[in-house]
Formats: structure tokens, sequence, C-alpha cells
């Protein structure tokens, strides 16, 4: 028999336990007096993945969960580091491995893969074994290895961590486990066992240790390293320096864990990984899409495949998210481009680096973003002229942030795709704009003369224009009948009042955001707009809510909050087919019209604070697609009885119930496959 012993797991352990219950959850596992007795169905093999970022604790998650289960299987196999592994002595190696293990040592030695997989399909199917696959790359890296995991027989544990989530997307029955970084107060533990041998720090480094476990991102990997070259050293210096290191890159030891996978990716995805760690980050993910689409970096593809891999995320309202060491790895990638000379690097995030640069006249064609950030003010208005530019003749985003220029661009900058030129104080544009995808001047102060408009002719390649908080703009600038506008931000601009008739124009526009545009009081002046996907109307001055026929067949989201002026929404909702998305939170609207239930696309119907709407018409229930129904806040008191038929619909918050006389709390979650009558 072989010997079955405990894998090696670290012995400082903090907040580990938690994940292993998770786990066991996962693995279906029976506990019996703290101890597993079963596991899963006995008819079939059961199978996980842990994934997460470099660092996180992936593989001594799985050690943990594989000490506690080898006991109930007839043969176990760890396979450690299988990336390196292969890049060492190829996949045959590893088959030889996890033969011998898993048949007593008593496997024959093969000198092929496919002989290999042919000795796994025959003598495992029978067999209850208990497989640990440590870093899998990818699917097609375990299917070179083990071909199928059903070969693998019934009552059998197959536990696989990956950086990548989707190694057992096509893997029937396999469940996945997400592991993030620590908890705060677990992340500060598991540093001061390493630093202290405390579960705390003394009282004097606790302000220091708790920025070091904030810059190190609570990771595990990064937290055990300083932990351990800070230990029993109480210099204060050491710490502050460790501190300052870490706020800049990621300790040693994890950036090469991180430079593994970075080096794993096409050009195109590493591009695209860098422009996030240095500008965009938090920003609507569809924004940079149309640069990178202009720039063929292809990224939907690209950043699914970055977020497979847990390098960066989308959040709620579709932002990029990327975790601050992650973050400050990609920008250490930059700076390694060229340590000493800033103006050798591909992108200049840093405000320093990239004010020396065009001050001193050093750009160069390496460089290709650089932005600018007079946050403070404290150099107060700084004026470029045009020659400081002329060494950037690849620079395809820009951002100059209140700063001015001066002088004739026309021969420079020809490959700028994003101009973020927030605060521009400039009477007029003289620069190059055949290239320019996306062009951001919120917080100017330009107005409808503006001159810079006249170049909005030569910007045929313009997908995105925002405006935001542009006060001094009283109507909408001309829009030239050549314009492919895709996405128009006119949010803050309060002074806004007229919408010219070139708006007309913009027939390829997808979306339209005019949120605080108070003085705006009539949807009809929009024209037709059959295009559009995504309309933000909050805060303006519409009493109702109207459409000619199907001028907005396309339309998915729609937003009107807090328009205190709406009161009416008119049968003409019926013509928004494509609707997915409904929010008049804050409006004086007493009813609904029945038509609203032609909707049959609409999943999300917000209402919350309607505190004149007494009822809801029957057609509501035709509303088949319907998955959330926001009444907080209103005045309903019943709900009409063809919500029983609303069998897609599972939540129903109601918080807040206003009557004529008084005000009654509650919390109500109602789940209309079950309704059987509800009243107020």
């Amino acid at each position: 028999m072989l010997k079955k012993r405990d894998l090696i797991v670290p012995e400082q352990l903090v907040g580990v336990d938690p994940h292993v219950q998770e786990m066991m959850a996962k693995l279906k596992v029976v506990n019996r007096n703290g101890q597993a007795v079963k596991i899963g169905n006995t008819d079939t093999c059961e199978k996980v993945l842990i994934c997460g970022i470099p660092g996180v604790g992936k593989t001594v998650l799985a050690k943990c969960v594989y000490n506690k289960l080898h006991h109930l299987h007839d043969a176990c196999s760890f396979l450690e580091d299988i990336q390196e592994e292969i890049v060492s002595h190829g996949i045959l190696s590893l088959q030889n491995r996890l033969t011998s293990d898993l048949h007593n040592r008593n496997a024959p030695n093969f000198n092929c893969q496919d002989s290999a997989l042919a000795y796994i399909q025959s003598r495992f199917q029978k067999k209850k074994v208990l497989i640990l696959l440590d870093d899998v790359k990818d699917h097609e890296q375990l299917s070179a290895l083990v071909r199928k995991l059903d070969w693998i027989g019934p009552g059998s544990t197959v536990i696989v961590t990956s950086q990548r989530h989707n190694v057992l997307q096509n893997v029937n029955g396999a469940e996945m486990y997400a592991l993030g970084t620590m908890k705060q107060d677990k992340a500060l533990t598991l540093l001061c066992k390493h630093a202290f041998e405390t579960d705390s720090p003394p009282e004097e480094f606790k302000e220091l240790a708790t920025k070091i476990v904030a810059a190190a991102d609570r990771l595990p990997l990064a937290l055990e390293k300083v932990g351990k070259s800070l230990f029993k050293n109480t210099k204060k210096k050491v710490w502050m320096e460790t501190l300052t290191a870490l706020q800049e890159a990621p300790h040693k030891s994890v950036r090469e864990a991180f430079l593994k996978s970075y080096t794993t990716l096409e050009e195109i995805e590493q591009n695209i990984f860098l422009d996030v760690a240095c500008f965009f980050n938090g920003m609507d993910k569809r924004i940079p899409y149309y640069m990178w689409h202009d720039l063929q970096f292809s990224p939907t593809v690209s950043i699914l495949s970055l977020r497979a891999m847990s390098l960066v995320e989308i959040g709620e309202d579709k932002e990029l998210r990327m975790c601050e060491i992650l973050r400050n790895f990609g920008r250490e990638i930059v700076k390694s481009e060229n340590k000493n000379e800033p103006c050798q690097r591909s992108r200049l995030c840093n405000h320093k680096e990239a004010l020396d640069v065009l001050i001193g006249r050093k750009g160069t064609e390496k460089v290709e973003a650089l932005g600018l950030d007079f946050a403070d003010g404290s150099e107060g208005n700084i004026i470029f002229a045009c020659d400081q530019f002329v060494g950037l003749q690849k620079l395809r985003f820009l951002k100059l942030d209140q700063a001015d220029i001066q002088g004739n661009f026309m021969d420079h900058l020809s490959s700028l795709r994003w101009l973020d030129w927030r605060g521009c104080l400039k009477d007029h544009l003289n620069l190059k704009l055949q290239n320019l995808v996306i062009l951001d001047l919120s917080w100017s102060q330009v107005n409808q003369d503006w001159r810079g408009w006249l170049l909005l002719v030569k910007a045929r390649n313009l997908k995105v224009l925002k405006l935001t908080c542009c006060v001094q703009l009283t109507s909408t600038p001309t829009f030239p009948a050549s314009m492919e506008l895709e996405r128009l931000n006119l949010e803050g601009c309060s002074n806004l009042a007229v919408i010219d008739p070139s708006f007309g124009n913009l027939t390829k526009l997808v979306s339209l955001n005019m949120k605080g545009c108070s003085l705006l009081g009539d949807l009809l002046i929009l024209g037709p707009m059959r295009s559009l996907k995504e309309l933000v109307i909050d805060g303006t001055s519409i009493s109702q809510i109207n459409f000619q026929g199907d001028s907005m067949r396309k339309l998915k989201f729609l937003s009107a909050r807090n328009c205190k002026n709406l009161t009416k929404i008119s049968n003409s909702i019926s013509y928004l087919k494509s609707l997915t998305y409904l929010s008049l939170d804050g409006s004086k609207i007493k009813t609904l019209v029945e038509s609203i239930g032609s909707l049959e696309k609409l999943k999300t119907l917000s209402l919350k604070n309607c505190q004149r709407l007494t009822d809801l018409p029957d057609g509501i229930g035709r509303l088949s697609s319907l998955q959330l129904l926001d009444l907080s806040d209103t005045a309903i008191q019943k709900l009409p009885t063809s919500v029983e038929d609303l069998k897609a619909t599972k939540v129903l918050w109601v918080r807040r119930t206003f009557t004529h006389e008084e005000e009654e709390e509650e919390e109500e979650q109602r789940d209309f496959s079950s309704y059987r009558g509800w009243r107020g």
C-alpha cells in the first residue's frame, strides 16, 4: 500500500480554516467527530478548481484540503508547480509520476504521452483516487496531462489550482472556488506572526504594520515574505523604508510570481494590462475599448483572457478594476523598460516624470501614452509649446489635465487616438484630429461658439465625446453630417437648454448621457435616434416620457431618476421593444400606463421613492422577463393579481410604504414564483 502522508504546509497558517470548510462543502464532504468520513456522491468523481492571482494561497489551501481527505482514497498523487515542471522536464515526466503514484509505484515508465494516457484511461476507472494538480495553465494543458477527468473512477477527488478560472469550464460537474486576498485583521495577524511571533503588533508599530498590510494588498505571499524580512527588527526607519518600497512596487517574490503570468500573455494582452495599470483602472471599459479596437488590440478577447487569469475584473457598472498590487506590478514593468530614462518607456503615468519629459523636450517615439495630473493646482497654469511634443510621434493617449498649449500642432501628434483635456482653457483647437477616437473636454470653458468645434468636421474617426460639467454650454455644438459619434456625455451641463438641429446627424449614437441637464424639458427634441441603446436623463426637467413611433427602437437602458417634474409616462413607452432596464426613481408619477406590459424584454423596473405612485396596472403581469421590481418608498398599498404571472421575477423590495396619513417602515422581499397574494 502506498504510504499516505500529509503534504507540508506552512506552520504560520492564518485564516485558512473558513476556506477549507467552504471547499469541503463544495466537495460535499460528510464529517463525523471532526473527521471526513465520506466525499460527495460515491457514483461520481468530485472535481474542484481553486483559482486566484499568484501569491493568494491557492496551493496552501489545496494542500490543507488534501490532508483532510487522503485517508478516504485508495491512492493519492500531488503534482506541484506543473507549469514549471513542463518547461523543465515535459508533460511525459508528470504523467509518469502520476501513474506511479496512483499504482503504488508499480506502473511502467512510459516513453510516449499517448501510452501514458491510455494507461490512465484503462487502469483508474474503477479506483478511488485523490489527485492534486497544482498550477495548471489552462484547459489544453490539463487535457494534455490527463485527457479526461471522467477517466478517473467514481468516489475519486480531483483538486486543480490555477490562475485561470475557466480551466474546468468544460468539465461536467466541476466546481470553482475563487480565492481572494485576506481580510484585514487576518492579514495583520499573518504579518505579525512572521515579524514579531505574535498575533498583533506592538503599539508603536501598529500604524506602520497596518499600512504595510494595505501596501501588500493583503496578499499572503507578500505578507509572509515582508514579515520574515522584518523579523524582530525594531528599527522604525527600516519599517518605513519597507513601506515606501511596497507602495512603489510589489515585493520581489511577488513580482517574480506575477512575472511568470505576465510573460504567458499575448503582446496585445500585455498592452491592455499595462494600459489599465497605468491609466484606466476604475474607468468604464467601453471607453478604452474604442481606442483598443482602433489599434487592433482585440479588446473583447483580450479582456476575457485577463479576467480568466484574475488580472483584471469588471465591476457592476462595467468599470475596469485592478487591485493595487497588480497596478503597482504593471507600473513596475513599464519602469523596467528603462529605469534611468523615462523618455524611453512606453507609458508615462507619473506626473513628475511626464512633466520633466515635456519641459525638457525629451520625447521619443517609444512613448505611447502620457498623463499629467495638476490636481492640486500647485504648478499654476502651465503652457506647452508645439516643439515640446516633436519627438512623440507614436503617442496614442495624452492627458493634458488643465494645461494649455500654444503654436501650430497640425504637424504633430498625428497618431493620437485619445485626448483627455479636462479643464481646457483654450478658445480653439489647433490639432490634427483625423485619427482621434476619444475626446474628453470635461470641466472646460467651452461653449457653443467655441472655435474648436470647427475641427470636428475633420474628426471623422471620433467615437466618444465627453463634455461633463461644461457649464458654459447653453446649446449643443453643430455636429457635421459626416460624424460617426457613438457616445456623447453631457452630464452636469446645467445651463444646456437647446439641442441644435444638427443633433439629428448623430445617427450612429449608441449612448447619450444628459444627467443633470436641468434645463432640458422635452425628449422629443432629440428626434429619431434609431441606434441609441443607452439614454440617461436623470435630473432633467422633463414632465413626461414620450417617443415618436419607433424612433428609439434599439433602446435597452433608460434612466430617468430624480426628474422632479415627471408626472406622466405616455403609451409610446410600448415602442421600446428592446428595453431591458427602466428607472423612474424619485419621479412624481401616480400610476403607470397599461401598455408598459408590452416591454417583453424588461428585466429591471425601478420605481424607488416614487412617493405618489399608488398602484400598478394589470399589464405589469405581462412583463415575462422581469427579474427585479423595486417598489421601495412608494405609496402602493396593494399589488394587482396579475403579478402571479411574473414567474421570472425573483425580488420585490418594499422598504417604506407611504400612505396619505402616515409613513410605515417595513422590510419585504418577495419571490413572485411562489406568490399567493400580498397586501400592504
